[in-house]
């Protein structure tokens, strides 16, 4: 009798440390599924944000040509600068009604952390 129990324990043993085996190979294998789907989507992001960065950087890079072109220079010295080419006539306008004359005040205009503090 203490053969059979012997056998018994033995093949129960081997199919306990059989099914445990499969159960960690089975979890190993779900924790790598899961994980290449995480890496899946990060890289679907990391995609996509590097897309729309290569879009801001033409879009910056166009910008920063513009700047640079004599056609930006030329209209910037024109309404920044007032000025003109050579040849051309340059107008100032200037208005018929005089400025209109600031409000007396307090000569001693109180400071502004001093608003704050009251």
């Amino acid at each position: 009798m203490s053969k059979h129990l012997t056998t018994f324990s033995t093949t129960k043993l081997i199919i306990l440390i059989t099914a445990a085996v499969i159960v960690y190979f089975l979890v190993v294998a779900g924790l790598g599924t899961v994980r290449s789907y995480q890496l899946h989507q990060r890289e679907g992001r990391l995609r996509s944000e590097v897309q729309q960065l290569q879009a801001r950087y033409d879009r910056l890079q166009a910008l920063k040509d513009y700047l640079n072109s004599d056609e930006f220079i030329e209209a910037a010295a024109r309404e920044q600068l007032g000025l003109v080419r050579e040849g051309e006539t340059g107008f100032v306008t200037i208005s018929s009604q005089p400025a209109p004359t600031p409000a007396p005040g307090d000569p001693h205009p109180e400071l502004w952390w001093d608003i704050l503090i009251r």
